[in-house]
């Protein structure tokens, strides 16, 4: 069974790219639907021509309606390829054209010309209903709940009061209503799994809103807000998690404390400002010089960490010391050079939390005490590992 490891709080740089790499999904997806558009228009038209029972004047405004869809459904997929439009703009262009067409051309036409209720009947459960499904959804999704909500309830009313009207006009002389039970049916059910489509729009609202606190409590519970580095909390995690696994595999691994030296002085000489430039410019540069599978954080005030898995006592020595001379680098305004003091420990078998850092701790204080700007190791740790 492996050691759970706490989850890491999403960066900004994370967030931007999770949002980027979305929208280029909603892109494709809406590319795909386009051209499927096409061809189901394409089909609808093929159908028209082979024959219908419509009127002439049905056939015209229909296949006219048709080629501008196609032609606007073309548009929308050429433009989906242009990143520089606002994928928002497209989709409430679509949005408004789709709610356009659903109620002039699948329910104010057809009753104004008088559709027959076979047809009718026919072009409900073939496209209509799910047409206006779909335009009901990408409501729901473009606006918040409550407005998406509202547009998708009024544009399926409107539909529905459309085709109600059509229905009761022709069954006024007493045509056979079998149709008629058939196209109510299908909008009844149809407004059903609207609802049901909404509360699962509302459930998904509601575990987004949860996480995005989560991923912000996270941020703010684990993370330095001066440095963006792992705070103390995070990084007594880590070094638990690390015990853990030396524990139960017998996996090496160091702890470095190391102090900015004569940060005091700085602070009085040069103010808190400074101070905290010199803070964010180390942490930053420790950060570049350090490997990937190190863990780096801020412990507090000017004292840093570094737990440094799977590594033994002389290799963690040789990653601090390029960290220390990297640190000579730092170049700022009227500021001497950046000195630091290092102290690591590596873990022995039976060590808890405070007894590893505390020895850590211990070897810092001695670079401190011998000279400043130097590395000092804890007394012997490697035989313990009978190597």
């Amino acid at each position: 069974m492996d050691i759970p490891v706490s989850p890491q709080p999403a960066t900004m740089k994370q967030i931007e790219q999770e949002r980027r790499s979305f929208e280029q999904q909603r892109r494709r997806i809406y590319r795909v639907a386009g051209v499927l558009g096409m061809l189901a228009i394409l089909y609808t038209q093929y159908i028209i021509y082979i024959g219908t029972e419509e009127s002439p004047l049905y056939e015209i405004i229909y296949t006219i309606n048709h080629i501008a869809f196609a032609g606007v459904c073309f548009a929308i997929v050429w433009t989906l390829g242009q990143q520089q439009i606002p994928l928002e703009r497209v989709e409430r262009f679509m949005l408004f054209f789709f709610i356009f067409q659903s109620l002039v051309f699948n329910s104010i036409v057809p009753a104004l010309l008088r559709q027959h209720l076979d047809n009718l009947f026919l072009d409900t459960i073939g496209d209509d209903i799910w047409f206006l499904l779909i335009v009901c959804v990408l409501a729901v999704h473009l606006y918040d709940l409550r407005r998406g909500a509202l547009i998708a309830g009024i544009v399926y009313s409107l539909s529905f009061a459309i085709v109600v009207v059509q229905i009761v006009s022709w069954n006024m002389p007493g045509i056979d209503g079998e149709d008629s039970e058939h196209v109510l049916r299908a909008y009844l059910m149809g407004g059903a799994l609207l609802v049901f489509l909404v509360v699962l729009a509302m459930y998904r609202s509601h575990i987004e809103r949860l996480h995005t606190e989560y991923e912000v409590m996270a941020n703010l519970a684990y993370t330095d807000t001066l440095t963006s580095l792992p705070n103390r909390r995070r990084l007594y995690e880590d070094v638990y998690r690390l015990i853990a696994l030396a524990e139960r595999y017998g996996q090496e691994f160091c702890v470095c404390l190391f102090d900015l030296d004569h940060f005091k002085r700085l602070n009085d000489t040069h103010g808190h400002l400074v101070g905290d430039q010199v803070l964010q410019e180390v942490a930053q540069v420790a950060r570049l010089h350090l490997r990937a599978a190190d863990l780096f954080g801020r412990w507090g005030g000017e004292e840093f960490v570094v737990l440094l898995p799977q590594t033994r006592l002389n290799d963690a020595q040789t990653a601090l010391e390029r960290v220390r001379l990297a640190l000579h680098t730092i170049a700022l305004p009227n500021v001497h050079a950046i000195t630091a003091s290092f102290g690591i420990a590596a873990y022995l078998p039976g060590d808890t939390s405070e007894s590893l850092l505390h020895r850590a701790d211990q070897a810092l204080y001695l670079a401190k005490a011998t000279g400043r700007n130097r590395i000092v190791l804890d007394s012997d740790p490697v035989e313990a590992w009978g190597v």
